[in-house]
């Protein structure tokens, strides 16, 4: 099946609102796919409510006449297993509609816990944490991305997902995540199926 010319995202909150079309055209663009076009995600809230009302989100997402990427956090008490949930996603939209094409994309643990792998980004965007700050070396393991974040900067600053989100997904250096970041490469990969 040929990819798709138009891409929609699913996304959590206002903060991926903004950014997830960012990192997917910055993720088209390293791939020389200008000719997608990126759409305004849907924003649907967290993994377990998407899941709840799978058919009704899904069945919504269709109607755009794009390929459907579900790009959640894996941040909750029943996300354990992010293949699995993936796979699971992605069975269930098959069954729905054969033809439509979706992938699922979970970040462990949430969209923020990208930037711990790329400290140079996040400086560039958030400078007011200190040169020395050392950053997590395995991301993933982190709860709260974005508390570390708010925790790394001097008293009284803070991050914020809707002023700091998309500006640090500007800065990120794709080689460097798809090195080391686990969910970045599903992402990339799951972007490029789509696509293709």
């Amino acid at each position: 099946m040929m990819g798709q010319k138009r891409l929609l995202a699913i996304v959590e909150g206002d903060g991926d609102e903004r950014a997830v079309p960012v990192l997917l055209r910055r993720i088209l663009h390293t791939h020389s796919r200008f000719d997608v076009e990126v759409l305004r995600p849907q924003r649907r809230g967290e993994l377990p409510k998407v899941k709840a009302n799978f058919e009704r989100f899904f069945g919504a997402a269709a109607l755009e006449d794009a390929a459907i990427l579900c790009l959640l956090d894996f941040d909750c008490a029943e996300c354990v297993d992010v293949l699995k949930a993936e796979a699971d996603m992605r069975t269930q939209a098959k069954k729905l509609r054969p033809e439509q094409l979706f992938e699922a994309c979970f970040i462990v643990k949430e969209f923020e816990s990208l930037f711990l792998w790329d400290g140079e980004a996040a400086k560039l965007a958030l400078p007011l944490i200190p040169d020395a700050m050392q950053f997590p070396e395995i991301p993933e393991m982190i709860r709260d991305a974005k508390g570390w974040l708010s925790d790394a900067q001097p008293s009284g600053a803070a991050y914020k997902p809707t002023a700091h989100q998309a500006k640090v997904t500007s800065h990120l250096n794709l080689e460097k995540l798809a090195t080391l970041s686990p969910s970045y490469k599903r992402l990339e990969a799951a972007v490029l199926r789509l696509t293709s």
